[in-house]
């Protein structure tokens, strides 16, 4: 039906194509979390600065590790990824709550609220990288850690 009941009323399929849009954007905007879930690509995150714990992890002989280095990176990989995991996590919940505010128009200063705190994550996400490789550097002797550099950069 396409009736126009009054000058400036919009058209009914007007109407419906506004509801339709709506619709199709709040379907998006709450299934965004789940498929940032099974697809790291979906999530938003930028791309790690640099990934050394799971190619240290699987080239512990060809690194040359000792049993006391060993342990170390059994105990990191035990306890350090599930805190980047949590905090990932939360940024893909805030990005999902960023782009729900977008679309409803809600005030600039709650969207920037939020802005601040997914930067703020993003930079805490960085920074773990960072103290990771720190700690690899430490606990590794220099030839190790350029091996695993050599390693890390092939990939």
């Amino acid at each position: 039906m396409t009736t126009s009941t009054t000058k400036g009323t919009p058209h009914t399929n007007e109407v419906t194509m506004k509801l339709f849009f709506y619709a199709a954007a709040l379907a998006t905007v709450l299934a965004a979390p789940v498929f940032a879930q099974s697809n790291p690509a979906k999530t938003g995150l930028s791309a790690p600065v640099i990934r050394l714990t799971g190619i240290l992890n699987k080239n512990q002989d060809v690194i040359g590790l000792d049993a006391t280095q060993k342990e170390d990176v059994k105990n990191w990989v035990a306890t350090m990824p599930a805190h980047r995991k949590a905090l990932e996590d939360e940024t893909v919940a805030l990005r999902a709550e960023m782009r729900a505010a977008i679309v409803n128009g809600a005030p600039v200063d709650a969207r920037q609220a939020l802005a601040d705190k997914i930067g703020a994550n993003e930079v805490k996400l960085v920074m773990m990288r960072s103290n990771c490789t720190d700690h690899w550097r430490e606990v590794l002797r220099p030839e190790q850690f350029a091996k695993l550099i050599e390693l890390a950069s092939a990939m």
